[in-house]
């Protein structure tokens, strides 16, 4: 709080400051160092940001596809119940690398091996 910010969505991004944006269950998370934009208020988003409400995405997508999309991680609870939590659900990874190009520089992406999501019975 000593930049006297208040941020919601967002997490500090000074110039040099690490900082860590999750993406989603499938492409990780991205290492960054910020670069203390003034036009961004000293900021970065503190993630990917929904495309889909929770219910919306458990109405309109499919099982077939998250499991596609999850291929190559070891995850036991991609399910209906984790459905809204499918990389289907969030905005494209690279729409937000470039979004976030003027905020923070990417060092490293750290790609998931497993996932697991509480949800359900």
């Amino acid at each position: 709080f000593e930049d006297k910010i208040i941020r919601k969505g967002a997490v500090s991004a000074h110039d040099g400051e690490r900082l860590v944006i999750p993406f989603n269950m499938r492409d990780g998370v991205a290492i960054c160092v910020g670069k203390g934009n003034a036009k961004w208020n000293y900021s970065a988003p503190h993630g990917a940001g929904r495309i889909l409400s929770r219910r919306k995405a458990k109405e309109t997508l499919s099982m077939d596809e998250f499991t596609s999309e999850m291929e190559g991680i070891y995850t036991t609870t991609a399910t209906r119940d984790t459905l809204d939590e499918s990389p289907m659900a969030y905005k494209d990874y690279h729409k937000i690398v470039e979004a976030i190009a003027e905020t923070v520089d990417i060092e490293s992406m750290l790609k998931p091996v497993y996932n697991f999501k509480a949800g359900g019975e």
